[in-house]
């Protein structure tokens, strides 16, 4: 398989709406995380690629749409309440939690790359995890600019908008858990696929 081919069908997937169940809660979580967006992006988008290997691949996931809530609710607790100080272990953990989530709840728009792609996950055992990996680059590359737009950002910006930025990030990840909870996620996901489609 071809990675550039994957790649630009990820970058073409970012601007799709079905592609707004993974953006959607990693702006939640870069939000919420304040000064340690990026390395909760970057355990964010490992988890979406782990959980999504293992889920597509048939390795593991398929669990009740209720653990996927959680981990969401916990993602947003786990930010915006951290146990001591914000500190990058608190931020990795609140990315894994929200990745996993959104792996569980993700229903992609299958273009021809992604669409081999899936179907070879099965039986191509750790190889497909590179290949979902670059795909899901591609697909999260406004997760990407937002990380690099948050550190360019001058300190004493940040100081000024993190703190209400923070609570509109655990708003957004706490409504995803709501809406998930009460199986309004399904619906949702149906609409963004339905949306990308036409």
């Amino acid at each position: 398989m071809d990675w550039l081919y994957l790649l630009a069908e990820g970058f073409d997937s970012a601007f799709l709406p079905c592609t707004l169940i993974l953006i959607i809660p990693g702006i939640g979580v870069a939000m919420a995380a304040r000064e340690t967006a990026i390395p909760a992006l970057a355990s964010y988008w490992l988890s979406v690629v782990a959980w999504s290997w293992a889920r597509f691949g048939e390795h593991a996931g398929g669990w009740p749409v209720a653990i996927a809530a959680v981990a969401l609710a916990l993602a947003a607790i786990v930010l915006l309440f951290p146990p001591v100080v914000q500190l990058d272990w608190v931020a990795v953990a609140g990315g894994l939690l929200a990745g996993y989530a959104t792996a569980e709840l993700w229903l992609p728009c299958v273009g021809p790359e992604l669409g081999d792609l899936l179907m070879k996950l099965p039986t191509v055992g750790l190889s497909g995890v590179i290949s979902l990996a670059i795909f899901l680059l591609g697909a999260l590359s406004p997760l990407l600019a937002l990380a690099a737009a948050h550190h360019l950002t001058p300190d004493w910006l940040l100081e000024m908008v993190e703190p209400p930025l923070s609570v509109v990030g655990g708003i957004v990840l706490g409504a995803l858990a709501v809406a998930t909870a009460i199986g309004f996620h399904d619906t949702l996901v149906g609409w963004l696929f339905q949306w990308s489609i036409r």
